[in-house]
């Protein structure tokens, strides 16, 4: 895996870009537990070149105070398409991710092939609000984001973060990265409220029906986050859609099945 950092806009972003693999291009957007080279990304890069960029406020990605809404997220995804010169090619979006990528196949529906919707945001329906993921106790979010709460991911999301910081010596190495855990996640939670929060409504629901491409949605059983009756919500609306509910998996589907949801994706899109 290749890690490299492309300006966007004259320099007014600077975007970290994760890359691997041959073939086909396939653009993957992170949702909102930020990006990291993971089994699914390594296991799609098998089969395609896969381009994972991070998003403003996350990680080393700059220019998110220039960003005030999911409209100037969007054409910044724009430009840093052109920048990247990607055309004709399949766009894979997880959550947060999810809900950009419908976005930007709405307003540029001829540059993707297909459209893999992993767990999406967007939507609201009353009957089956998304979770308020930024008031939720630790622990909460820990069950509605993990499937298997005995998980090392899961443990550490259920966390306290103030119950935990006093005991962290910040001269020792575990302690630097104690540290920097937790202040990458309060920095990445700070962005994505700035796109979802009061509800993850801004919208989309109004242009999805320009998403005509063929679109396959996957969901995790047991979302916490955002409950599977919304894969049939995006499925009353996209013309082109199917659904696959993944077992034993809640939000966090890609991480928790990343070969059945990579070999899901890999076969939808097609190989080079």
């Amino acid at each position: 895996m290749k890690e490299s950092s492309l300006p966007v806009r004259n320099g007014q972003f600077n975007v970290d870009i994760l890359q691997s693999g041959d073939g086909l291009p396939l653009l993957f957007l992170h949702g909102i537990g930020g990006l990291q080279w993971d089994p699914f990304l390594e296991r799609l890069a098998s089969s395609h070149r896969v381009i994972a960029p991070r998003m403003p406020g996350f990680g080393g990605s700059t220019g998110s105070e220039t960003l005030s809404d999911i409209h100037d997220l969007v054409y910044f995804y724009l430009d840093l398409l052109d920048a990247l010169d990607l055309r004709d090619f399949g766009i894979v979006g997880h959550s947060l991710g999810g809900m950009i990528a419908a976005e930007l196949a709405a307003v540029q529906p001829e540059r993707f092939t297909k459209v893999v919707l992993i767990a999406p945001l967007g939507l609201w329906d009353p009957e089956h609000p998304v979770l308020d993921f930024f008031s939720v106790a630790p622990a909460e979010l820990s069950q509605a984001m993990y499937f298997d709460q005995k998980s090392e991911a899961a443990k550490a999301l259920a966390s306290t973060p103030q119950a935990k910081l006093p005991e962290v010596d910040p001269d020792t190495e575990e302690g630097k990265a104690v540290i920097d855990f937790y202040v990458e996640r309060a920095k990445s939670m700070s962005t994505a409220a700035k796109y979802l929060w009061p509800i993850p409504n801004k919208g989309l629901s109004k242009r999805l029906h320009r998403l005509t491409q063929q679109t396959l949605l996957i969901w995790g059983a047991d979302d916490g986050i955002c409950p599977p009756a919304y894969g049939i919500d995006f499925m009353d609306t996209l013309p082109n859609a199917t659904l696959h509910l993944v077992p034993e998996a809640a939000h966090m589907v890609c991480v928790e099945q990343p070969d059945a949801v990579a070999e899901l994706v890999a076969g939808f899109v097609g190989e080079a």
